[in-house]
């Protein structure tokens, strides 16, 4: 063969020569020996090439994980809206089983509020009542004080006119008319006295009974 023409080196007479390099037809087995030259490859821009394919994919992994999240998120937010809207359901069904006892609070409290009303007025009543009952028994002690002292004196007075006048009986002297007035003012005078002094116990009586009365029926 010349120099310009492929040239192809006889491997089956080497020593070291393999069977399995025999070519089919029992040709013998050759392999070129011409040097190629590296192809003229632009490493940068498959490198970039490279580069922008990973950012592609990445994204779309990226995007891929978004969407399950967003998927994720959707069935936890839907989720959380049936149990809101379970909640208000409950939450309505209860207040209206709740509504007949709710009406008897309010009802009842109304009247437990009339019956404090009642009872506030009875108790200020009681409290008018036990005043004008202390009252009553400082003007009747009073009375009966004055009531002791005019009656001490109108007896002696009585006793001392009735003496004179019959020392002067006895005498045949003319007692004069005055004397029979002032006697009868006296006693007059010691009637009134009596009567105002039985008001005053009268009065003192009917606050106590209206005051045990009162305790009673409440």
């Amino acid at each position: 063969m010349s120099s310009d023409s492929n040239v192809f080196v006889d491997l089956t007479s080497s020593p070291g020569s393999s069977l399995r390099s025999a070519v089919r037809g029992g040709a013998p087995a050759t392999v070129s020996t011409i040097e190629l030259a590296d192809p003229s490859l632009d490493l940068a821009g498959v490198r970039a090439s490279l580069s922008a394919l990973q950012q592609s994919i990445d994204r779309v992994e990226a995007l891929r994980e978004l969407r399950l999240d967003h998927a994720n998120l959707r069935r936890e937010f839907l989720a959380a809206r049936r149990h809101a809207e379970d909640l208000d359901r409950q939450l309505t069904d209860a207040a209206t089983a709740a509504l007949p006892y709710v009406l008897y609070c309010q009802h009842k409290l109304e009247s437990t509020r009339t019956e404090l009303a009642e009872c506030m007025n009875a108790l200020q009543e009681r409290l008018d009542n036990s005043h004008e009952l202390e009252a009553c028994r400082l003007r009747y002690r009073d009375l009966k004080i004055r009531y002791d002292e005019a009656v001490s004196e109108f007896q002696d007075r009585i006793r001392t006119l009735k003496a004179q006048l019959a020392a002067a009986s006895s005498f045949g002297v003319i007692v004069p008319p005055d004397t029979a007035r002032r006697i009868a003012d006296l006693e007059s005078q010691l009637a009134r006295s009596q009567s105002d002094l039985q008001v005053a116990r009268d009065r003192q009586s009917a606050l106590v009974s209206e005051l045990r009365e009162s305790a009673t029926s409440r």
